[in-house]
């Protein structure tokens, strides 16, 4: 059954090592870096839980792992939540949702475009890490309404959807260390049956507890020096390590259509389980091998022309050896001598990220396509006496080598993997052939167009634009291109630049010049409100300065502008430089708990309040001596006051005049604000009126209105009052 290739048109990914884009990844790999260290001191304290005895109880035989910069820092800002909901929300979450934006940004898919689109999104989840810390007895008094709605695995996908307003099917997947890969193969599934038409897949991994690897300390399954020597052997097991990659997923003609930049397409997936095989734990030969068999009978292709796998290799002995004597039964079938299918494993240089582990290796192997190289397997000395490595046909790739063509069709690699519990995934991979890219057209003038959600973001894009042209990876890419991209696949934020320039080496001069706080000709930038009524641009039928100066100039005042009658011919997609978080760090653990991770003291910050919990129950008092002019205010106080409470923010960052939702409540904090108030006042309002998100000044004239009924005017009053209406109406 011959399927639609799916292409890969997008890449967002932190891996160990520094990893922060597909382009940092390929360095690594290329260059065969090992990424693995000691444990960060803000995970554990190495030294309290380490002991080389493996039986030690509570203790771990390894110092090592593969980890994340930055792990508790987020821009939530951006995204429009609030500190105090994102201090509660699962750091996966939060990794997921700026990596999604990557990615998309890194396909040229514009985020507005896609609102109320039937995207999937697919996620390969299983860690829990920060969940138990947040549910723990001695964090118990931190917990409110969205500890519970952002430590739940289901909702790391549902956040996604939730915040791009996708309407597709959004699942998280749990199957063990093979959930990301299974993750893609259902993104794949939901394309081919018509359930989406745009899929996110991906997985994600982070480790701030020692509880796990005590437990894999005591079923032997870490690496003692933290480094997985897969198919060697000296191999004695894998290194944890944390990560989240997402791909973005369309049909290849919708993507040829689009005139995407492709990484690579899927030809092919299957997904098995091993059933009641020779253990519940170990991987099975016979179930990968026919799981591999239906992917190859699938996509229509011959086993015998994958040129590499990567595989699952986690550096287990009996892993290791089930798995290459599974590929080579299968893909080393029929294979002469001197054709033998390489073979390697992206744990050996960032370990083994468990629920992104397949994502990971899935990268790896578009990236390899993509590059036409094979990179290098690490760790890799002498070949593990057990696998019969010339009748399999197959060799580890030990250096940077080439992949190239094979019968006159793209290559071909794929991408093996397994689980604990039985599932076992197969992915194929093709390349595509790259079309010519007509590059600058010189000397002539260009509009560019640069935008970020804050002046701190802006500056810091204008930094990553000056790097990105002065690389010589830039070299190849044209002005015309990079301002063709910038205008129609790009997001367009309040706060802009717009400059018009004839070279790449001027553009370079004119965002210095920026940074500098430097006025230029033909430089524009400014702040514009959202949601403005936009203005379409008719084609003027010439490219001449004057008119881009003047469209540069309306981009910094006004809020869309059809970029379309720029580029009547279209142009070419390129990568550009993705947009530059300005996170701060949201955290939310008890002092006892800090101390009993970390084995250190380390002073509580108590989060401050405007008004105390003594002056709240006070304020009916206070309401009922203050002057008629002032009870509105004095109310306005004590509602800004809850909400700077709930949102654990500074007072500067709460207007009276604002919605609600535009300062960060939610449904849920809108629900616990209005039972807070109505307890403390003593009076009604219906829920209704919160879920609308009114502004606090709407909600004080509410609530004084409310208590000038109950207060000042006797029952019977009120009574006699209503029954006199109804009777000047009969």
């Amino acid at each position: 059954m011959n399927q639609e290739p799916i292409a890969i048109v997008g890449i967002g990914c932190r891996f160990p090592g520094g990893v922060q884009s597909p382009a940092s990844f390929w360095n690594l790999l290329q260059n065969g870096r090992d990424a693995i260290t000691e444990i960060p001191s803000d995970r554990w304290n190495v030294n309290k839980f380490y002991h080389p005895d493996p039986v030690e109880p509570g203790k771990i035989y390894s110092r090592w792992g593969g980890f994340l910069d930055q792990i508790d820092q987020f821009d939530a800002k951006f995204f429009g939540i609030s500190g105090a909901e994102a201090a509660r929300i699962d750091p996966q979450q939060r990794l997921l949702l700026e990596t999604t934006w990557e990615a998309l940004e890194d396909a040229g898919l514009v985020l507005e475009h896609l609102a109320g689109s039937d995207t999937g999104v697919f996620i390969g989840v299983l860690n829990r890490d920060y969940s138990y810390i947040q549910m723990e007895e001695r964090n118990r008094d931190a917990i409110n309404a969205h500890t519970i709605v952002s430590s739940n695995l289901n909702l790391v996908p549902n956040r996604i959807s939730y915040c791009f307003d996708f309407t597709g099917p959004s699942l998280p997947i749990d199957a063990g260390c093979a959930s990301s890969l299974v993750a893609v193969h259902f993104a794949c599934s939901s394309l081919w049956n018509g359930e989406c038409s745009l899929a996110l897949a991906g997985g994600v991994n982070v480790i701030f507890k020692p509880e796990v690897s005590i437990a894999m300390s005591k079923a032997f399954l870490l690496s003692a020096d933290g480094r997985c020597k897969t198919f060697d052997a000296a191999a004695d097991g894998f290194v944890r390590a944390e990560g989240v990659g997402v791909v973005v997923l369309k049909p290849l003609s919708h993507a040829l259509a689009d005139g995407d930049a492709i990484y690579a397409t899927i030809r092919s997936s299957a997904v098995s389980q091993n059933g009641r095989g020779s253990s519940f734990a170990a991987p099975e030969a016979l179930a990968q091998q026919a799981v591999m068999q239906k992917t190859y009978q699938r996509a229509g292709i011959l086993p015998q022309q994958v040129q590499y796998v990567e595989t699952q290799g986690s550096g287990s002995p009996m892993g290791d050896e089930i798995e290459a004597k599974a590929i080579g039964a299968v893909i080393g079938s029929d294979r002469s001598l001197g054709n033998e299918c390489a073979i390697g494993s992206v744990k050996t240089n960032i370990g083994h990220m468990e629920a992104a582990a397949g994502i990971g290796g899935l990268i790896k192997a578009a990236l390899a396509v993509s590059h036409r190289q094979i990179p290098p397997n690490l760790h890799f000395q002498t070949p593990n006496p057990k696998i019969p490595w010339q009748e399999l046909r197959l060799r580890v790739a030990q250096s940077l080598e080439p992949l190239t063509n094979k019968d006159n069709q793209p290559p071909i690699v794929s991408v093996n993997g397994f689980g604990l519990g039985g599932t076992n995934v197969h992915v194929i991979l093709q390349g595509v052939e790259s079309l010519p890219i007509d590059t600058a057209i010189a000397n002539q003038p260009q509009l560019f167009l640069m935008s970020a959600r804050s002046p701190e973001a802006l500056k810091a894009f204008a930094k990553a634009y000056i790097q990105f042209l002065t690389q010589d990876s830039s070299a190849g890419i044209s002005l015309a291109d990079i301002c063709y991209t910038t205008s129609l696949r790009r997001s367009h934020h309040s706060h802009r630049l717009a400059i018009v320039v004839d070279s790449k080496k001027q553009l370079a001069e004119h965002l210095m010049a920026f940074l500098a706080q430097e006025s230029r000709p033909s430089m524009f930038s400014g702040y514009i409100e959202q949601h403005k009524n936009s203005r379409v641009e008719e084609n003027s039928g010439t490219e001449c300065s004057q008119m881009l100066n003047s469209l540069a100039e309306r981009y910094t005042l006004e809020d869309s502008i059809d970029w379309n009658a720029l580029y009547p011919n279209g142009g070419s997609f390129v990568r550009l430089p993705s947009y530059p978080w300005q996170r701060q760090r949201y955290w939310q653990e008890s002092e006892a708990s800090r101390q009993d991770r970390l084995g250190e003291h380390n002073i509580a910050q108590a989060s401050s309040a405007v008004i105390s919990n003594g002056s709240q129950i006070d304020i009916i008092k206070q309401w009922s001596v203050a002057a008629n002019s002032q009870r509105t205010d004095l109310l306005s106080t004590y509602i800004q006051a809850q909400i700077i409470q709930a949102l654990e923010c500074e007072a500067v960052q709460v207007d009276v005049q604002k919605p609600l939702n535009s300062m960060g409540i939610d449904s849920l904090m809108a629900v616990s604000l209005r039972n807070h108030i109505v307890t403390n006042l003593k009076i009604e309002l219906p829920i209704e009126q919160f879920i609308a998100s009114p502004s606090i000044a709407e909600l004080a004239q509410a609530c004084n209105e409310q208590l000038i009924l109950k207060n000042l005017i006797p029952t019977i009053q009120i009574a006699n009052f209503v029954e006199e209406i109804e009777e000047l109406t009969l």
